[in-house]
């Protein structure tokens, strides 16, 4: 078997940009929804994160140029959170984003639409297609969806193996505690 290709130096810096502009999205949404006396430690992550961006994306590269640029990528991200707050996490059931739904545990009945309104400590999150179809009850199209799921990030699983993982996963995590209650 042949050796997978390196990645050139634009997909790895796209990469790099990827990774922070989630994070900084996410420090972002965090800094908002924290009080007063717990901004400081998150402004901190954001300046180390601004920083990365603005090499990544500014005009400049030297030190006065970075820090220039920091302070605009800081109130970018701080703009959109406002208007469009990070909402963490990847589907439980399928695996997609972005998320619809927060099912709260311990009997994943009920569901908030943000991830700052949980207050259970254990929750299934939903794309909006899965919450239709949990609505529905349409538990074998999310076995399908959870299937593709595991197959995704098991090279090489059996179809079987696959859909018998997200079966027991399902049924053993979220609607067993849910028929139950």
């Amino acid at each position: 078997m042949g050796e997978a290709a390196k990645p050139s130096d634009d997909e790895r810096l796209a990469a790099i940009r990827a990774h922070f502009d989630e994070s900084m999205r996410y420090q972002a949404t965090a800094y908002l929804r924290e009080n007063e006396e717990d901004r400081e430690l998150t402004a901190a992550y954001m300046g180390i994160i601004a920083n990365v961006l603005a090499l990544v994306d500014g005009d400049r590269l030297d030190l006065r140029g970075v820090l220039e640029n920091r302070e605009v990528v800081i109130q970018r991200y701080l703009e959109q959170a406002r208007s469009d707050p990070y909402e963490p996490g990847n589907c439980s059931f399928c695996g997609e984003r972005p998320i619809a739904a927060w099912f709260e545990g311990p009997d994943f009945r009920s569901y908030v639409e943000r991830s700052a309104d949980v207050r259970a400590e254990e929750a299934w999150l939903a794309c909006s297609t899965c919450l239709a179809l949990v609505e529905a009850d349409d538990r074998e199209a999310l076995v399908r969806r959870g299937t593709a799921r595991v197959r995704r990030r098991g090279r090489g699983v059996a179809d079987d193996m696959a859909e018998s993982s997200a079966r027991r996963r399902l049924n053993e995590g979220f609607w067993g505690p849910r028929d139950r209650s």
